[in-house]
């Protein structure tokens, strides 16, 4: 089967532009699923830091009323690791409702902007007014009643209503880490069945097409080096390695083995006479004959213009003069196809001991093909 330039260049299209689009559609969705995964590394660190320093606030808020209750002078380490407490607490708060400090990098959530700014037990204003308070208390005087007063309001204000409201907003937060999370980890299975779906996709409309094409190509390849173009039999050479490894097989066996020469007599005449057309038609007409003599493990070939090749294993000589005799009686049986009518002569050689390469045997066989020819042509010699 011949392939003209062109369909060569069209399957050479074909396979790289159907490669290269399976193969960018795979980096395309690998990098999805990295900067994904990504993402959830990063948010996941985002809302570890927020669910942290939200917890931190109810360390702290508990630690500035301590702090308090142990303050007692003025300037002594208590007041000042106080103020300290103080103004991590403040910078904390604003880091989570505003974000941008802390390495806290997003905003509150709808639910959690309205846990902390809504309704009359907002927690920001609560933890405002509990700062404000740690402050009123750091300016009051030591050991004074005003100071006893605002100490039993930080306390009574940390244990009654800041601190399940701090742990109100630790809960929304460490639900909220986890939803997204578990959004994240959803789309990331939905790229990767995206991915999976693409792989699958890409084996069967672009692989296996691919691997269509490349094995129809293949065999094309195979049988334009090893068939004959015009009659579909073995072409000289394919034949000839075969037919050494049969002889060399027959040989070492034991195993009989006839070789057969068959020409077309006064084939030029009838390319003279009915064209070159009608030449070749007689050649696929008389392969035809052949083919519908031999047994599959029959080797044959067309070795020349004309001239056709045949190795028969396991036969004796009057089998192989059977054979041969079938096939110069169905070649020479008139038809009514159009065809110009035409003979053949053949030679057979059965393999012997002074054989001792295949030439020798076909030698033999071409001989006897000659002596064919010269008793009149139209029949068989040995």
């Amino acid at each position: 089967m011949n392939l003209d330039i062109t369909s060569d260049r069209q399957l050479a299209q074909r396979l790289t532009i159907g490669y290269t689009a399976g193969l960018f559609l795979i980096a395309l969705l690998s990098i999805s699923v990295h900067f994904l995964l990504d993402s959830v590394i990063a948010q996941q660190r985002d809302f570890g830091t927020v669910v942290n320093i939200a917890g931190r606030q109810r360390m702290l808020s508990q630690r500035i009323a301590l702090l308090a209750q142990d303050a007692t002078g003025a300037g002594d380490e208590d007041q000042a690791l106080l103020e300290s407490a103080i103004n991590l607490m403040e910078r904390s708060e604003n880091a989570i409702v505003r974000g941008g400090d802390l390495k806290i990098r997003h905003q509150l959530s709808d639910l959690a902007h309205a846990y902390y700014f809504t309704g009359p037990d907002a927690l920001d204003p609560q933890v405002r007014l509990y700062l404000a308070g740690a402050r009123a208390f750091l300016k009051t005087a030591p050991d004074s009643a005003e100071r006893a007063a605002a100490r039993r309001a930080l306390q009574d204000k940390a244990r009654s209503g800041l601190l399940p409201a701090l742990d109100g907003a630790v809960t929304i937060f460490e639900q909220e880490a986890n939803a997204r999370v578990d959004g994240l980890r959803r789309a990331q299975m939905t790229v990767l069945l995206i991915l999976l779906c693409a792989v699958a996709l890409e084996a069967l409309f672009i692989f296996r097409p691919m691997v269509r094409l490349v094995s129809r190509y293949t065999r094309n390849l195979y049988e334009m080096a090893t068939l004959d173009g015009l009659t579909g039999l073995s072409n000289r050479r394919h034949f000839m390695e075969n037919a050494d490894r049969l002889f060399r097989i027959s040989k070492r066996s034991d195993v009989a083995l006839a070789a057969m020469i068959l020409d077309l007599d006064h084939f030029k005449q009838i390319n003279d006479v009915h064209g070159h057309q009608a030449g070749d038609d007689v050649l696929k007409f008389f392969s035809a004959q052949i083919r519908g003599v031999l047994r599959s493990s029959d080797l044959c070939g067309r070795t020349g213009g004309e001239e056709f090749a045949i190795l028969v294993p396991s036969v004796t000589q009057e089998m192989a003069k059977e054979i041969a005799e079938r096939i110069r009686v169905a070649t020479a049986t008139v038809r009514d196809d159009g065809l110009p009518e035409v003979t053949v002569s053949i030679g057979i050689a059965m393999l012997g001991d002074r054989d001792k390469a295949l030439d020798d045997l076909l030698g033999r066989a071409d001989t006897a093909l000659y002596r064919a020819k010269g008793e009149g042509r139209n029949r068989i010699a040995l």
